[in-house]
């Protein structure tokens, strides 16, 4: 049973688990760090807080239900998702509590939060691993239901773990409160809101949001209430991926609208057609299954056997701003079959008559042009022929008119050429004019060039060098806190100077973070925030102060003991 203690307080023991701090709050209750005392081991312990007043019936449903989804989860064994070691209902410990995997890492909303966006050459790989643990656990039957960036870990070697698996489907709809939801409603797919049966396609649009965020830094479906945020997801499409950024690649965007279509039949069929987009990708490919229009029909998530038959559907529809859907291909190894194909596979007569049509209406085209041509050609040739004839008839004709205008006395049969007839002498009054004398042109005397007068001599002047600009001063820093989990920022005018990320395991003794940073000379205002997760912390002190060129300047920055308060303390000197 649970060591009873004051309301409000962390509980000593749950079970036979000693609870050693508050890891977290999640939607159904808290999250502790507990030891189980019997191999040494720490684990993560998620409790579930149960309504007040709930009638004896609805609990002894709950208890089954939740014993039920608990060892479907716990039978998945996969590197990318948390182990489930144990769960218990409430009937011997008195609270309904899972015990899983500890694992230490960076929550993945922390990430969403910094505003800064993935590249998808290194975030597409990670998607692969959150992918391939979808395909493992859809072919168990288990549907995670409540995927988001806060069930996302990324661990101290660079790779992720997906929790909460199976969870989020445990408490029916009349053990939830007034107002909630079973999942986050910014991440849930148009079939889950309106209360539909839902499969492993759920969890892809799900991830196809959280894969959104990362690349964009927004939410696919904003709005400040759950009303918004609902309406946005079933009637609305977000902006396309490229116009938020249009340095991504088509290909992207086309993954990214594969998985967030709102019919289920025209997402991914299963998770491991996304693995074989992702590594096409990467590999310099065309996403072979994205946009291709084939989908499956699938059966309730039963059992491993779900997500098999396919059957070809329309393509999704793509804004202007999207790539063309590449051709049809292969998907769970059924090919679409023509309009016409018989049943055995074979081309039907029909078909084959229509591709043969073709080619003899182009040969009997073929033979109606060259008989054209020939005729032409034989016209041709009649008329030049007939050309040249009359030809020869108007010649002879000529010849012959000729031969009898000249008189018989005038022919001359001799070789001897005639004398030449002589100038008639003009008349003795007659006086010829002088013909007129040609001007002779004389060219006009030049003036000899005037030489150019000599160029000026310029003296070379010396080129100052710009003044070197004023060297930075050089501001160290110390902070010393007992803080566990969290991280801070200095910034100067608003631009982030230092940002370090505190993950240390449990302790009581306090960490010590030193840095340095430049700061230009003259007035300038620092600013230190620093945010925490397990004390709740989120407190922000800013100073203004003076900063000469080459100096420096020691900043140590001060926290209270009841983390209320922080202020700086200046001292000359690295």
């Amino acid at each position: 049973m649970t060591k009873p203690s004051r309301p409000g307080s962390t509980p000593e023991r749950i079970g036979k688990y000693v609870i050693e701090r508050v890891l977290g709050r999640g939607s159904m209750g808290l999250v502790y760090l507990a030891r189980d005392p019997t191999i040494d081991r720490y684990v993560a312990l998620k409790t579930i807080a149960l309504p007040d007043g709930l009638e004896e019936a609805k609990v002894r449903e709950f208890r089954q239900r939740f014993l039920r989804e608990a060892r479907a989860a716990g039978k998945l064994n996969h590197p990318c998702i948390v182990t489930i070691y144990e769960a218990d209902d409430g009937s011997l410990s008195g609270v309904p509590f899972i015990a899983m995997e500890y694992v230490e890492g960076i929550p993945w909303n922390l990430k969403v939060r910094q505003g800064r966006k993935a590249d998808p050459d290194t975030v597409l790989p990670l998607f692969r691993e959150l992918a391939s643990a979808l395909n493992y656990a859809h072919k168990a039957g288990v549907i995670h239901r409540d995927l988001k960036p806060a069930n996302i870990i990324q661990t101290q070697d660079g790779h992720l773990k997906l929790m909460d698996f199976g969870i989020a489907k445990v408490p029916t709809s009349e053990l939830t409160r007034e107002g909630q939801f079973l999942g986050t409603p910014a991440y849930m797919s148009p079939e889950q809101i309106m209360g539909r049966g839902v499969d492993g396609r759920s969890d892809l649009f799900s991830l196809g949001c959280v894969l959104y965020e990362m690349l964009t830094c927004r939410k696919p479906f904003p709005g400040e209430d759950i009303a918004t945020v609902t309406f946005q997801i079933l009637s609305e499409s977000p902006p396309s991926v490229l116009s938020c950024c249009p340095e991504l690649s088509p290909d992207v965007d086309q993954i990214v609208r594969y998985l967030m279509a709102k019919d289920p039949d025209r997402r991914y069929a299963s998770a491991d057609l996304l693995v074989q987009d992702i590594d096409a990708y990467m590999a310099g490919s065309a996403p072979p299954h994205a946009g291709t229009g084939v989908t499956a029909v699938v059966s309730p998530p039963s059992g491993p056997e779900h997500l098999e038959a396919t059957v070809v559907h329309p393509p999704p529809e793509l804004s202007p701003s999207a790539s063309p859907p590449a051709p049809a291909a292969k998907a769970s190894g059924t090919v679409p079959r023509p309009p016409g194909a018989a049943a055995g596979g074979g081309v039907p007569a029909a078909a084959r008559a229509s591709a043969r049509r073709p080619a003899v209406v182009l040969l009997i085209a073929g033979g109606g042009l060259f008989v054209v041509l020939l005729l032409l050609g034989a016209v041709g040739g009649a008329l030049y022929l007939r050309h040249r004839a009359a030809s020869e008839r108007a010649a002879a004709a000529l010849a012959d008119r000729v031969a009898q205008e000249v008189p018989a006395g005038e022919a001359t049969t001799s070789a001897e050429p005639a004398e030449p007839a002589q100038p008639v002498p003009p008349p003795p009054s007659a006086v010829l004019p002088k013909p007129a004398r040609r001007p002779v042109y004389r060219p006009r005397p030049q003036a000899p060039p005037k030489e150019a007068p000599p160029a000026p001599v310029v003296k070379p002047v010396a080129v100052q060098p710009p003044p070197p600009p004023p060297q930075p001063c050089t501001v160290t820093y110390s902070f010393t806190s007992g803080v566990l989990r969290g991280e801070f920022w200095i910034r100067v005018d608003g631009k982030e100077a230092a940002h370090v990320s505190i993950h240390r395991k449990f302790t009581f003794r306090s960490a010590t973070y030193t840095g340095s940073f430049p700061v230009p000379p003259g007035q300038h205002t620092i600013t230190f925030s620093i945010r925490t997760e397990v004390q709740d912390i989120s407190e922000t002190h800013t100073e203004a102060a003076s900063f000469a060129a080459g100096g420096k300047r020691h900043l140590t920055i001060v926290m209270t003991k009841f983390n209320k308060e922080l202020r700086f303390e200046w001292a000359q000197g690295g």
